[in-house]
């Protein structure tokens, strides 16, 4: 086996092995195979990085680059890091491995650490290039510059090469240095290493830092120039918490404005959030993101009391009581799922029924289309006149579900029953009726009809009176929508935040997606405590386990339901 370059190896040989060029049988090995390569002590781990590779071997019997005339087989960079090369293709110098080539760890734009040999310092550079199928292509795995030499080939090892050590961590304070005005602005690390295609595409740089004012930049280099440490304390979230009356401004020259703090945020620098989330006392919502000489208690110590009291809504509070559970399916006695999905309603018995029970009656009654309570025979074997002839008897029993159906029979916007005459007025009143008798899903509806003026006129404050209706009764859809509409504004400042979310935490306990999304959102922008957001989620998630079952969840896979 061939030494390293430029040592001696084994004994004297005159003899000069290898293959002259212009007759080179085939290779058992391509670039960036993993070998076993004889050594002093053995077969040890390497990698090809080069075929017939041209080199000589003097009376000595050493090898000497640079000497047309005789090549090796195979020049191999061993784990070790050293070069060497097999003068034979055989396999008493150079065996197969089944350990894996190098894998590809930092993309490019990386900052990080490498050296060439075992006995070499660490040097810092940046990854300009990294071939993901380089053992195919036969180039080297990356392409590395530093700011001492031209860019270079870098074959390995793998851990001759790791992620350069940042001299800050999360949360440390900084000053970071502008382009236009070449000031140090304060600011706070929030994340290591992120992902940016301004500096290199695919690559990533050191630093995300958020400034005192609220933005957010990246330090493309771990370099003094570019970002150096700071005495400027971090703003006091914990001086200030959730009901405190505070003072603040967004510059040293603006005057001071009195409000509430409605969301305070410790963790804000990991959470990538604003400190605090304010309401002024004109009942505009905003972010406060510092500096730390921009906030102060309020100077009138009653306020702090007063603040508290005011998070409190002055609102009909019945509206926010704790809404009646859903009505269990009289077959599996589990709660039916919000909004009906995949649930039915009977003409025949007027029961509605979980789609759970519906599909696991239909996997053992395949031969008799019948209902899965009373047994009678299925709409689907009964003619139309038959069937709506059904429905209406349930409608002068005053049957709100069946009601709110036949409703839809007859609204234009319903694609239901195609053949049958669509009618507004009609829909609305039937919709309207079976609001009255309780039907969650009418409510919605007759609030909607009254907003756009579909089958009536339009009346927003009775819109409202129904969409706050279906909300008591627990219709999570008509309570999402309270909160969307708390939370419209003509900017984001006036919308009203505390009472959307006080409405979006209860359709969320009741598992329903859209009002989740607006508390994850609300979460991750600091408006909602980290202790919020666990109790919603918990809540929702005890939501969907006190009504799941091993039927349902057949029935959600074969027809999308949930």
């Amino acid at each position: 086996m061939g030494g390293r370059n430029g040592h001696k190896k084994g004994g004297k040989s005159k003899k000069k092995r290898g293959n002259k060029s212009g007759s080179r049988p085939r290779l058992r090995f391509k670039y960036g195979d993993r070998v076993l390569c004889s050594a002093y002590d053995g077969f040890e781990l390497g990698t090809v990085v080069r075929l017939w590779y041209d080199t000589e071997i003097d009376e000595d019997g050493v090898f000497q680059l640079g000497k047309p005339g005789l090549v090796v087989p195979y020049q191999i960079l061993m784990d070790d890091g050293n070069l060497v090369f097999a003068p034979e293709d055989h396999d008493g110098y150079i065996r197969q491995s089944d350990a894996p080539p190098m894998p590809l760890e930092h993309p490019a734009g990386s900052r990080i650490e490498y050296k060439r040999g075992k006995m070499e310092d660490w040097r810092l550079g940046t990854v300009i290039a990294a071939c993901a199928d380089w053992a195919d292509r036969g180039t080297a795995p990356y392409t590395i510059r530093d700011g001492d030499e031209d860019s270079c080939d870098f074959w390995g090892p793998k851990h001759f090469i790791r992620r350069a050590k940042l001299r800050f961590k999360i949360g440390d304070r900084i000053g970071m240095k502008m382009m236009n005005s070449g000031d140090y602005v304060p600011g706070t690390v929030v994340k290591l290493w992120p992902k940016n295609d301004f500096f290199a595409k695919g690559g990533i740089v050191p630093y995300e830092v958020m400034l005192d004012g609220g933005t957010l930049h990246f330090a493309p280099l771990d370099d003094e120039d570019i970002i150096r440490a700071s005495d400027i304390p971090p703003i006091p979230v914990k001086y200030f918490r959730r009901g405190d009356r505070v003072e603040c401004k967004e510059d040293i020259a603006d005057e001071w404005r009195t409000g509430t703090v409605f969301q305070s945020n410790e963790d804000w620098a990991e959470r990538v959030c604003a400190p605090f989330f304010i309401k002024f006392d004109d009942g505009k919502y905003e972010f406060f993101w510092g500096p730390s000489n921009c906030i102060r208690a309020s100077e009138n110590v009653n306020s702090i009391a007063a603040g508290v009291e005011e998070l409190v809504l002055s609102d009909d509070d019945s509206l926010f009581d704790t809404p009646p559970p859903m009505p269990d399916c009289p077959i599996c006695f589990l709660p039916l799922p919000h909004e009906g999905n995949g649930c039915s309603n009977k003409p025949c018995c007027g029961k509605t029924i979980c789609g759970g029970c519906e599909q696991a009656h239909w996997n053992t009654m395949r031969l008799e289309k019948t209902c899965p309570f009373c047994r009678a025979p299925a709409p689907e074997t009964l003619t139309v006149e038959e069937t709506m002839a059904l429905v209406r008897k349930r409608v002068e029993l005053n049957d709100a579900e069946l009601t709110f159906c036949l409703g839809c029979h007859y609204d234009i916007d319903v694609h239901v029953n195609g053949d049958f005459p669509k009618d507004s007025k009609k829909a609305f009143e039937l919709y309207l009726r079976a609001a009255d008798l309780g039907s969650l899903r009418a409510c919605t509806n007759v609030s909607k009809a009254y907003e756009i003026g579909v089958g009536t006129e339009i009346d927003i404050d009775k819109a409202r009176f129904y969409l706050e209706k279906g909300a008591k009764l627990g219709q999570v859809k008509a309570r999402h929508k309270l909160g969307y509409l708390a939370a419209e504004g003509s900017t984001e400042a006036e919308a009203d935040w505390e009472l959307a979310f006080r409405h979006w935490k209860i359709s969320a306990r009741a598992a329903y997606q859209p009002s989740l999304v607006e508390i994850a959102e609300g979460y991750k922008r600091g408006m909602l405590s980290k202790e919020e957001y666990t109790e919603v989620l918990r809540a929702s998630q005890k939501t969907k386990s006190e009504s799941w079952s091993k039927d349902r969840e057949t029935a959600a896979r074969i027809h999308g339901w949930y």
